[in-house]
């Protein structure tokens, strides 16, 4: 579900005379701290014009819990209400926010590390671009970005340790997929599309299933991993032609040898479309598991990504 949002607010120099008067040169999130407010982070800004904040919330944080529902909204909106009227006296600034990123995210566990491991590298082999996401690949990381959205696939326990921050409860163990929504996107929604900047219309599962079908669904197949000798032999098995059952195999191959760009250089696009659709329709993963595991299968990790 949805995981972190940033928005921004339009500042009355009222609200900072307030901040400034109960708080002097105290920073805000000093303030916020002191107030037991986990969670936010706010930076503000003014000039001789006008001023604002821009507020980073993180959700399950908040929430004290991973598993962030929509119904959740009523109260991670009386959290920021009560942030706001600490700092500035008013509450119904909230009422006027801009959101510009919002971050959606999929966990699944995996408990023991070394199968982790072994999906992560699976998923280097995915395309390089997908439409205009272009993947890129960072340590534990694995990226497909463009200006107004990216994707990532990591190691959410494994990130912790690397950055040497503490790890919460809900995120040891998980596998993450994240979509982040840029603010690129979210103004051409709204000004193309007449969709609102609000956070309570991006906390709505709808919105959130609509972005994990189309950017990791769209990126990651839902089919099951298998070794090599295990899909020739579920290929075998199959109410298809020779030809088909033969290509099949081969396209297995192209991949297992390099990514799954690698077929199209053997392939139009329409035959590769067709051999990549009936490796879905038979909830197969083109991507095989490398023999020196010595495993023969690995359950697909995004199945459930937008239920």
């Amino acid at each position: 579900m949805i995981h972190t949002a940033e928005f921004s607010i339009q500042l009355d120099y009222e609200h900072i005379n307030f901040r400034k008067d109960h708080y002097g040169k105290e920073p805000i999130n000093q303030i916020l701290h002191r107030h037991m407010m986990k969670g936010i982070s706010s930076v503000e800004y003014s000039n001789n014009f006008n001023a604002s904040c821009k507020m980073v919330i993180d959700i399950p944080l908040i929430l004290n819990k991973g598993n962030v529902e929509e119904s959740d909204y009523e109260q991670v909106e009386r959290y920021i209400k009560g942030a706001l009227s600490i700092v500035y006296g008013d509450e119904q600034l909230f009422e006027q926010h801009n959101l510009s990123r919002v971050d959606y995210r999929f966990d699944i566990e995996v408990s023991d590390e070394n199968i982790r491991n072994i999906y992560f590298e699976l998923f280097r082999k995915l395309k390089k671009k997908k439409a205009h996401l272009e993947k890129k690949i960072y340590f534990t990381s694995q990226y497909h970005q463009c200006k107004s959205i990216h994707t990532i696939f990591y190691d959410k326990e494994q990130e912790r340790r690397d950055k040497n921050e503490h790890i919460e409860l809900w995120e040891r163990g998980m596998m993450r997929f994240e979509v982040c929504v840029k603010k690129d996107h979210l103004k051409y929604k709204k000004y193309k599309k007449g969709e609102l900047r609000f956070l309570k219309d991006y906390f709505k599962k709808e919105k959130y299933s609509n972005y994990m079908n189309k950017y990791i669904l769209n990126i990651c197949s839902t089919g099951d991993f298998y070794s090599y000798p295990r899909l020739e032999a579920m290929i075998a098995a199959m109410d298809l032609s020779i030809r088909e059952k033969s290509e099949m195999k081969k396209f297995a191959k192209y991949v297992s040898k390099g990514n799954l760009d690698t077929p199209t250089k053997h392939y139009s696009d329409s035959t590769y479309r067709k051999y990549l659709k009936l490796f879905n329709e038979h909830g197969i993963n083109p991507i095989t598991i490398p023999p020196r595991y010595k495993i023969d299968y690995l359950e697909s990790l995004v199945k459930q990504t937008a239920l």
